[in-house]
Order: C-alpha cells, then structure tokens, then sequence
C-alpha cells in the first residue's frame, strides 16, 4: 500500500489537498482487543441486512414510509425479498481484495469493481462513470468522480475490519474511495466509517469519544462544502461528527437537522444518530434507519454494519428477526469470515 499511497498523495497534493491529518500519528485510545470472527461476520451481516431492508425504500419521503412501514424483508428493483444493493456488493468486493491481497492494492481493487459493475444493483451515477473511465484504462488514482455522496462511505466498512492500525486505516480508506470518488469530504466519510468500525470491532465503546477522535483524525484534511448543501450549519465530515455527539433532539428532529439524502453530509450523520441512539437495540435501529426516507439502503446499511461490529453476530442475531437474515449473500459473507482468512 505504500507506493500506492505515496502516489496518490502526490497526485492530489498537486491539487491542493493537505495531508497534515494524515501524518499526525492516530493510535487507539484504549487496549484494542482482537478482531473474531464474530464481529467480522455481524459487520458483513449487518451491512447486508441493512441493505436489504432498506432497498425498497430508498427514494421515498420519510412522511409517506410512516404510512406504509415495512418490517420484513421485501422485493425492489425488480429482485425477490433479500436482495442485495451495490452498497453490499462493492463492500464484499473490497473485502475480498483486501483479504487476496494482504493489503489495500488499487489495481486488485479496481479489477474486481469493474468486473461487478454490470451486475450491480441501483449504483450510484458517480460510481458508474468513474468504473466506466476505469473500464476504458484511466489510472485509478484519477478516475474518480468529483463527487461527495456517499459511494465511497459505504462500503468501507472491511478497512476497519482487516487493518490493524488506525492510521493504516486512515489511508486504506481513502485510497479506496478516491478510484470512485475523488473528492475529500467523499474521502474523509470512508475514513470516518472505516475508523467507526475499527474501535467498536475492537472493543471501543459507542460513545462521544469514538466521534471526536474520529473527528480529530480528519482535522485539517477537508474544503468546507458550505455551498453545496442547504444544510450548512456543518460542512465537513468532522464538523457534522462532532454535530452528531452534541445533538439533543429525537431521530425526527434529527433526520430534517442532517437530511438523509446521497449527500454524505447527511447520510452519515443520520446513520450515526441512530446508531448512537439504539446501539443495543438492533431490531429498532434498523428499522428507524431503513423508515428515515431517502437514501434508505444506505443509510441502514451504515447502521447495521455498526451495529454488527459493536455487537457481532449473535448480539446482532438475537437481536433481530430471523427471516431479515435471509440475504442473497449470506453464503458469501460465510465464506469471506471463515477463520484464518485474516491480513
């Protein structure tokens, strides 16, 4: 990952961006714990079925979902109940690149998002140009959309899970998100997800903590994108982080404060929100998560894998009904957590 990393830092330093955070050394503030097995399988189970309860809401207002809630698994996007979005499908690539390669390599990963991408299911249009500039031979670290939803985010979720050290995670993060979105706030919500499931697959609690050395970690890193939202109380990752830890409302008050739109300025803060709320109550939190209207499939994707890296399988399991477990990948994300398949 080395001379990847070094590669696209000078690339985008040319543009303008800073790399100080990143070389501020970032160490976990308790006595991390080892990654089982458990909580790999509840991370890839909980993105998976987060994924699947939210599809077939995604797109629709959070007034009209109030009417018509879902509590089961349902068909969307012309696939039976369970299906799978590209939220899970490029996750799991990234964990099979990362698991092939015994580190974050650019060109395996790239190879893997451009085989998957006709298969995939309601991606993103920034996802697809940029795998589209890929499939005709761009370099991976220019491809990217100039973009700031939430592609990159969500599917970071294997850096936390596979890369031992926070600032070795850090730059995994964004290294994967920059071959689709090459954009720092889109960079720095994969870094923040990436750290999020490092600390609580390792032990570290849900708490205030978590998000303000999160936020900590980014400082200095992003452009405010005050501009390109009408929400702007907060425009960066870090900022809507630290929002996050001081918000007081309930979840409706929090899903009009931060929106719940493909803006990964708001997704991830929403996603968070309920996280932070419901952590021991898996079967509420994805529910609220995949109810918060639009970008539904994400943004309970975001809390399940939370919720599985916090909890690992059996909490997340026992926690929730037994049809919800019943993915179309569930014998992939079986395989991918078998022990002894570890970097």
């Amino acid at each position: 990952m080395d001379e990847a990393w070094l590669r696209a830092r000078s690339a985008l330093e040319e543009e303008g961006w800073d790399f100080s955070a990143f070389d501020r050394p970032l160490a976990w503030p308790f006595e991390p714990r080892a990654v089982g097995v458990g909580k790999v399988r509840g991370t890839l189970f909980g993105v998976a079925v987060g994924d699947a309860l939210g599809a077939p809401n995604e797109g629709e207002p959070r007034w009209k979902l109030r009417e018509r809630r879902l509590e089961r698994l349902a068909p969307h996007n012309g696939l039976p109940a369970g299906a799978v979005t590209d939220d899970t499908q490029l996750t799991l690539a990234l964990m099979e690149s990362l698991l092939a390669r015994g580190t974050l390599d650019p060109e395996d990963l790239v190879r893997r998002f451009v085989a998957l991408a006709p298969s995939l299911v309601a991606a993103g249009w920034a996802t697809r140009q940029a795998l589209e500039r890929l499939a005709r031979g761009a370099a991976w670290w220019l491809a990217g959309s100039a973009s700031a939803g939430n592609g990159a985010a969500m599917r970071a979720a294997p850096v936390g899970l596979l890369l031992e050290g926070p600032d070795a995670q850090r730059r995994a993060a964004l290294l994967q998100a920059i071959v689709t979105h090459r954009d720092r706030t889109a960079a720095a919500a994969a870094v923040a997800n990436a750290l999020v499931v490092g600390w609580l697959v390792r032990g570290g609690p849900p708490s205030v903590a978590m998000l303000e050395w999160a936020a900590d970690a980014l400082d200095g890193f992003e452009v405010s994108l005050a501009g390109r939202s009408q929400r702007r109380r907060a425009s960066t990752v870090a900022a809507r982080l630290r929002e996050v830890a001081a918000f007081e409302g309930g979840l409706d008050e929090a899903f009009e404060h931060f929106g719940t739109g493909a803006f990964v300025l708001e997704s991830l803060p929403s996603a968070l929100l309920v996280f932070m709320r419901h952590a021991v109550e898996p079967e509420r939190a994805l529910l609220e998560a995949a109810h918060a209207g639009g970008d539904t499939d994400t943004i309970a994707s975001l809390v399940g894998g939370w919720l599985g890296a916090y909890l690992g399988d059996r909490g997340l399991r026992s926690g929730t009904p037994s049809n919800w477990w019943d993915v179309s990948v569930a014998a992939e994300i079986e395989r991918l957590s078998r022990p002894g398949l570890r970097l």
